[in-house]
């Protein structure tokens, strides 16, 4: 292989290597505090919006029970109503 093919080659990869950004990349893994603090707020976040979805699933759940209470459904109904009032009952 010539000269200018293997400098051609190594031009090449240390360009890759930059595009990777692997030198940011190894002193984020080097910095225990900053993997640390990144993966404890991620996991904050993630909670948050476990938090969040659920309220609001939560809500347009009881949302559709409640409708369906209210149509007076047949065998169901009842059941639901006292799901419902048991629900509301611990929220208060």
């Amino acid at each position: 292989m010539s000269d200018d093919g293997l400098f051609r080659k190594i031009e090449y990869l240390a360009n890759t290597l930059e595009r990777m950004r692997l030198d940011e990349y190894l002193d984020f893994v080097s910095d225990r505090r900053r993997m640390a603090l990144t993966a404890f707020l991620g996991g904050v976040m993630r909670g948050v919006g476990f938090m969040f979805g659920f309220s609001i699933i939560g809500a347009v759940v009881v949302t559709i029970l409640r409708s369906v209470v209210l149509d007076n459904i047949p065998g169901i109904g009842s059941f639901l109503a006292e799901v419902v009032n048991e629900m509301e009952s611990r929220t208060r």
